[in-house]
C-alpha cells in the first residue's frame, strides 16, 4: 500500500479544495442557479404532495449529467449499471469480467463510491472529491481509499491485514479506464448498492433513492444476486418493481463458485425466474458466473457484445422532464377540479333567489375560487417558462460537450405516455433542419419503448417496432 509518505500525499490530493485548476470546459453557473434556486422557489409555492421526492430525483439526474461533464469520455457510451443489494458481488463480477482485480470488494457501505469503468489504452483512474476537484488516482489508490491505509487484499479479494482508515466518504465518484475491458462502447457503473435507513448497512452512499436514480439513468441493468442468498430477496423484488420498466434487466447470480453442483445452480435460476414472473418483473435472462469466470460468463459477454455494437445515448431529457410533467399534471388536475366547483357554485347561485345572506356567502366562495384558479393558471405558466429556461440552459451546456439534447421547443414531445399521435406527426413534418429531425427521431424512438405494436407479419414485438421506426425515418429522408 505504499509507505507513510505516499499515503499522506494521497490524503492531501483527496482533500484538496477547488482552486480553479480543474474547472469544467463550460460554465454551469446559470444552470445550477436554476436547479438550486429557481425551481424550488417557483414550484414549491403550489406543488404536488410528492414534490420533495420529484425534486430529489431531478437533482440525482443532474448528478449523472454532471458526471458526464467531469468525465467527458462517458459521452456517447452505453451505460451499463450494476445494481443489487450491498455485498451482492457487483465489484467482484466486474473484476471477473475484466480478468483482473481492479475494483475493491468486501468494503463498508460508507466507503462505497460510485465508479464508472470504460475502455482505455492504459490503466488510468480519477476521483472526484467533495469539492468537485478531479484528481488522478492509481488502482492501488482506489483500494487504499476503500479499505483504508494499511489494508490489503489477497488474490480472492479478501482483506488480510489490520483495519485501516477508510476515505471513501470523501469522494463523490471514481472513473476507471483500462484496456482489460473488452467493450469499447460500453461504460459500466458500479453502484454502491442500496439499503434503507433502518438497515445496519445503510449509509448516505447506499440510500435506496440514490441507487434507484443511478440505475434509472442507465441504458441497461445487470442486477446481482449472490449465490449464497439462495434466491432473490423480497427487498430486491420491491426495488426492481420500482425501477424504470423500459430499461432491460439481466439478472446475474454472482459468486457461483459457492454452488455445490450444477443442479443447485439450476434450481436457484428456476426459483428466481419463477419469482420474477409471478411479480410481473420483465428480465432478459438469469445467468450465473463464478469469481474465476465459470458457468455463464461467455453468455453474459455475448449479451454485452451485442450492446457494444448498438448506439445508445443517456436519456437525460426524458428524466429531467419527469419533474415538469408531474407538476403540470398536478396543476391540470387542480384547475379542472376548481372549474367543476366553480360551475356548481354558479348553478347554486341561480337558485339563491332573494336569500341575500346565502347569496353573499356564495359570491364570496366564487370570488375565492376564481382567485385560486388565477393562482393555479399563473403557476402553470411559470412552470412552462421555467421549463423552457431550464432546457435552454442545459442545451447550451450539452452542446459545448456534444451531449445529445433535444431543442427546448421539442421538449413538449417528451411525455411518459403519448396520447396524441396526430400532434406528434404534425411536429415531425414541420421544417427544422437536420439537427431538429435527428432529435425528433430520438424522441420518437424512446417514446415507442412503451407502445404495444399492432402490426402483423413481422418478427415479434421488437421487430414490429423496428419496422415502424424505420418507416418513419425513411419518410423523413
Amino acid at each position: 500500500m505504499g509507505d507513510l509518505k505516499e499515503q499522506f500525499e494521497l490524503l492531501k490530493r483527496i482533500v484538496t479544495p477547488n482552486t480553479g485548476q480543474y474547472n469544467l470546459a463550460v460554465d454551469i453557473s446559470d444552470l445550477e442557479k436554476i436547479i438550486k434556486e429557481q425551481i424550488p422557489q417557483v414550484l414549491e409555492k403550489q406543488a404536488p404532495p410528492n414534490f420533495p421526492e420529484l425534486y430529489f430525483d431531478f437533482q440525482q439526474v443532474y448528478e449523472r449529467f454532471h458526471d458526464f461533464l467531469l468525465f467527458d469520455r462517458l459521452i456517447g457510451k452505453t451505460i451499463i449499471a450494476l445494481g443489487g443489494g450491498f455485498s451482492s458481488g457487483k465489484s467482484s463480477f466486474l473484476n471477473t469480467l475484466l480478468g483482473k482485480s481492479v475494483l475493491p470488494a468486501n468494503i463498508a457501505p460508507s466507503t462505497s463510491v460510485p465508479t464508472y469503468v470504460i475502455y482505455g489504452d492504459t490503466d488510468t483512474a480519477w476521483g472526484i472529491n467533495e469539492f468537485d476537484v478531479k484528481l488522478p488516482l492509481s488502482f492501488a489508490d482506489i483500494k487504499s481509499i476503500a479499505h483504508g491505509f494499511g489494508e490489503v487484499e489477497d488474490d480472492n479479494e479478501d482483506v488480510v491485514s489490520e483495519e485501516g482508515i477508510t476515505l471513501g466518504h470523501l469522494l463523490q465518484s471514481c472513473f476507471v479506464a483500462t484496456p482489460a475491458l473488452p467493450f469499447t462502447n460500453l461504460a459500466f457503473l458500479d453502484t454502491p448498492g442500496y439499503s434503507k435507513p433502518d438497515n445496519g448497512t445503510y449509509s448516505s452512499k447506499t440510500d435506496e433513492r440514490i441507487a434507484r436514480s443511478q440505475l434509472d439513468s442507465s441504458n441497461y441493468i445487470l442486477w446481482c444476486v449472490p449465490a449464497d442468498a439462495g434466491t432473490i430477496s423480497a427487498d430486491d423484488i420491491a426495488f426492481l418493481s420500482d425501477l424504470d420498466k423500459n430499461i432491460p434487466k439481466l439478472i446475474i447470480i454472482t459468486k457461483a463458485d459457492k454452488f455445490h453442483d450444477d443442479k443447485e445452480m439450476e434450481t436457484m435460476k428456476a426459483q428466481i425466474m419463477k419469482t420474477l414472473d409471478v411479480k410481473g418483473i420483465k428480465y432478459v435472462d438469469v445467468l450465473a458466473v463464478s469469481r474465476r469466470g465459470g458457468y455463464d460468463k461467455t453468455v453474459i459477454e455475448n449479451n454485452l457484445d451485442k450492446l457494444n455494437t448498438q448506439k445508445m445515448e443517456a436519456d437525460f431529457a426524458r428524466n429531467f422532464k419527469k419533474l415538469f410533467v408531474a407538476c403540470k399534471d398536478f396543476y391540470d388536475k387542480e384547475i379542472n377540479a376548481a372549474n367543476i366547483r366553480l360551475e356548481r357554485l354558479n348553478k347554486v347561485l341561480t337558485f339563491a333567489g332573494d336569500q341575500d345572506e346565502v347569496e353573499r356567502y356564495l359570491v364570496e366562495l366564487v370570488k375565492d375560487l376564481k382567485e385560486e384558479l388565477k393562482e393555479l393558471e399563473e403557476s402553470k405558466r411559470q412552470l412552462h417558462d421555467l421549463q423552457q429556461e431550464f432546457f435552454t440552459a442545459i442545451q447550451h451546456v450539452a452542446d459545448k460537450v456534444n451531449i445529445s439534447m433535444p431543442e427546448p421547443s421539442e421538449i413538449d414531445l417528451i411525455e411518459d405516455r403519448n396520447t396524441d399521435p396526430a400532434m406528434l406527426v404534425k411536429k415531425l413534418l414541420q421544417p427544422g433542419g437536420e439537427k431538429a429531425r435527428k432529435s425528433f427521431l430520438h424522441v420518437i424512438e424512446k417514446s415507442m419503448d412503451e407502445i404495444t405494436p399492432s402490426l402483423h407479419g413481422y418478427r415479434g414485438d421488437a421487430g414490429r417496432k423496428e419496422v415502424l421506426y424505420g418507416m418513419i425515418k425513411e419518410a423523413m429522408g
